[in-house]
């Protein structure tokens, strides 16, 4: 099993920071254009858009906003996200992990219990 990233929010855009990037609102953003020129020299696919979205040179992605909107541009860092999964262990000593209960539930002959784990991360815990 790999480990899973998301991305976190870490502040407001800033011209140092080298990636990633996202919205406001957590989307993800592929910064493509960084030194552009005009109104709005950042650009950069948001999600799974197929257009270019436009921000202005402090990220905001109206030129007049006055609010903060779910659109504007953060820096992010890339966070592991905790692992669940489920442990069959079968009489004869066997186990097999799978990652999800319905597919553990599914392989029920000789089954001895499931164990259901969650992953503790650097920083949690005791």
């Amino acid at each position: 099993m790999t480990q899973k990233t998301k991305l976190e929010i870490i502040g407001e855009y800033r011209k140092d920071h080298p990636g990633p990037f996202c919205t406001r609102d957590g989307r993800p953003v592929d910064l493509k254009v960084k030194d552009g020129r005009g109104l709005y020299p950042l650009a950069g696919y948001i999600g799974d858009y197929e257009s270019l979205d436009g921000w202005t040179k402090t990220g905001n992605i109206e030129d007049s906003q006055k609010e903060e909107n779910a659109l504007d541009l953060m820096c992010a860092r890339e966070a592991p996200v905790q692992r669940e999964f489920w442990v069959n262990e079968y009489h004869g000593g066997n186990r097999v992990v799978y990652d999800s209960p319905e597919k553990a539930q599914e392989f029920q002959v000789c089954l001895k219990r499931t164990i259901h784990m969650i992953e503790v991360l650097p920083g949690e815990g005791a």
